[in-house]
């Protein structure tokens, strides 16, 4: 699965455009594409729309009606006359299907009558009656790519089993703090199926929904994966290891200090930029479906210079092993270089 293009109608600095990520030279969909420009351009906006939209999709294909007023992903988007994105498919052979949350009008006479061949689902949005006070409308399909990807989304949220759909991970910069566990911290708990729809970190002072936590769960599900990980996170500490055992009653995961005898501490004492390569690099290796999108805002934050170029190395491997799309955003000009040359990059606005 990949992003073909993206549509936006007034949304904040992007305003009205329309972004293609087709490359010219090849006919391709871009894998690793990099957003860039100024401040307030329209970055990270870009990253949550396509979020928002795929949160949103989750209950239109489950409830095949138009989202609850409470719902968040639907309140972000009602803030814009109007978001879409076209996937070129969402599961082997579907055929391009697109999701979109607007003005009736917009979509109507512009979106559907300019995509033939591209199976819509979302919600409209008329702007007549009470002012202030739009009407909403479900737009569903009858299309069998629909329904098909609605039943194997059940698979995927409901059991752990392989269902044959991409999925999506979503890394915010803001939500990406590191906060130690208070509360139930070394209960063992189970992992939440749902989260394999759409990934995303959120930072909790709960054990459960704490990363290590996760981490120890694999050890007992999965203990091939658990290992790989550790091998992998490891890649990244300076004269420090995580270990791979766990002390029975205490069950919390160690992180060695190789020049101290004896010495160690916790995942919670790592620094900021350790934490960082932690979350990105745990999250996307634990949960990413074959042909799933990754979306991360600032993958750079708190890093050490010297660490960027194998980190990202290491982000765009995984990636292009699951065959799936990588969608970055950064203010370092370093980065901006790497994407001109290994991927693709689309600066909006400025001279950044």
């Amino acid at each position: 699965m990949k992003i073909k293009t993206l549509y936006f109608k007034n949304v904040g600095p992007l305003e009205e455009r329309k972004i293609g990520l087709t490359d010219s030279w090849t006919d391709e969909i871009s894998q690793l594409i990099l957003f860039s420009g100024p401040n307030g351009s329209g970055k990270s906006i870009i990253l949550r729309m396509v979020a928002s939209l795929w949160e949103a999709a989750g209950y239109w294909l489950d409830q095949q009606k138009k989202l609850p007023k409470s719902e968040p992903a639907g309140i972000w988007l009602s803030k814009w006359e109007g978001c879409a994105v076209i996937f070129d498919e969402v599961f082997e052979d579907s055929g391009p299907i697109g999701l979109f949350f607007g003005d009736a009008k917009w979509f109507f006479e512009i979106l559907l009558d300019s995509t033939p061949g591209v199976v819509w689902i979302g919600e409209t949005v008329h702007y007549t009656g009470k002012p202030g006070r739009p009407g909403h409308n479900f737009f569903g399909s009858s299309e069998r790519s629909i329904s098909e990807w609605a039943e194997r989304r059940k698979k995927l949220i409901l059991t752990f089993e392989k269902a044959d759909i991409a999925n999506l991970i979503y890394l915010d910069a803001e939500e990406r703090r590191w906060v130690p566990p208070r509360r139930g911290v070394g209960k063992p708990v189970p992992e939440d199926s749902k989260l394999r729809w759409m990934v995303r970190y959120k930072a909790t002072e709960d054990w459960q929904g704490q990363l290590e936590a996760s981490l120890i769960t694999l050890k007992t599900s999965s203990l091939h994966r658990f290992h790989e990980i550790i091998r992998e996170l490891n890649r990244f500490l300076h004269d420090k290891e995580i270990e791979t055992d766990i002390r029975t009653g205490e069950n919390r995961l160690r992180v060695k200090l190789k020049n101290s005898r004896g010495q160690f501490h916790y995942l919670d004492d790592l620094s900021a930029g350790e934490h960082q390569v932690l979350i990105q690099l745990y999250l996307i290796h634990r949960w990413m479906e074959p042909g799933g999108i990754v979306l991360i805002d600032e993958p750079d934050l708190h890093l050490h210079p010297s660490l960027i170029p194998g980190f990202l190395a290491s982000l765009e491997s995984l990636i292009e092993k699951k065959q799936g799309q990588l969608l970055l955003t950064s203010h370092l000009p370093d980065i901006w270089k790497r994407y001109e040359s290994t991927g693709r990059r689309i600066s909006l606005g400025g001279d950044l």
